[in-house]
């Protein structure tokens, strides 16, 4: 937020020293495209939408436990209950055929998952991986939490799905204002007057997107 606002400063002290190239995010101009543009650009970042899906599927195996029995039993080499190794059992079986049958939709003859060109490059399977594995992830989830009698309903698996998103709130407000700041630092040239390229500020903007995300590894809840 404050880094928006030194931006549009910026831009606006440039303008008036006649800056070449430079907008001003202050003019009226500036302000019009700002409230045209602002949800625009936030619904629109691609990492909404991918790490939405993705945190969908890991809120079911986090909520049913899944996640917590796999660290106690390979990392903290401790014993799980008849009924926890049976359910843990249950959600590997379900993750292995998923992923054989996503393989072998892969690996067909008349492959529909690669794109008009057949390459993998800008395909719908690279297109869609996150949600391909998200699916995964949710499967397995589901399977260990009725075999552990953790689910017992339909509406406790969405209850699930919406876990970590819950947990996780603070970056999409995080993601709110990174997205404002390039955005805004895109509209009033300054990376051009500065001679940063499209390529390097666009990678140091996808890496912001998900930076945040550490939190979600980090956090001890």
């Amino acid at each position: 937020m404050f880094l928006t606002i030194g931006v549009a400063l910026f831009s606006w002290i440039a303008s008036i020293h006649g800056w070449e190239g430079v907008q001003s995010l202050l003019s009226a101009e500036g302000v019009r495209w700002v409230l045209g543009h602002v949800v625009e650009s936030y619904v629109q970042v691609p990492a909404l939408g991918i790490v939405l899906i993705a945190l969908m599927g890991m809120g079911v195996g986090v909520r049913a436990g899944l996640y917590e029995a796999l660290k106690r039993r390979a990392w903290q080499k401790k014993m799980l209950s008849r009924k926890e190794r049976r359910a843990l059992m249950m959600a590997i079986m379900v993750f292995v055929v998923y992923g054989i049958t996503v393989l072998v939709a892969v690996m067909l003859p008349w492959n529909f998952l690669q794109s008009v060109t057949g390459s993998w490059l800008h395909s719908p399977f690279s297109k869609g991986l996150v949600y391909i594995l998200s699916v995964g992830l949710g499967l397995s989830g589901m399977a260990y939490g009725y075999v552990s009698d953790a689910f017992h309903r339909v509406s406790q698996v969405v209850e699930a799905m919406s876990c970590l998103i819950a947990r996780q709130a603070s970056y999409f407000v995080t993601l709110f204002f990174i997205v404002q700041f390039f955005s805004v630092l895109v509209y009033t040239r300054l990376p051009e007057w500065m001679n940063i390229s499209d390529g390097v500020l666009n990678e140091v903007y996808q890496l912001f997107c998900y930076l945040p995300l550490l939190n979600l590894f980090t956090s001890k809840k």
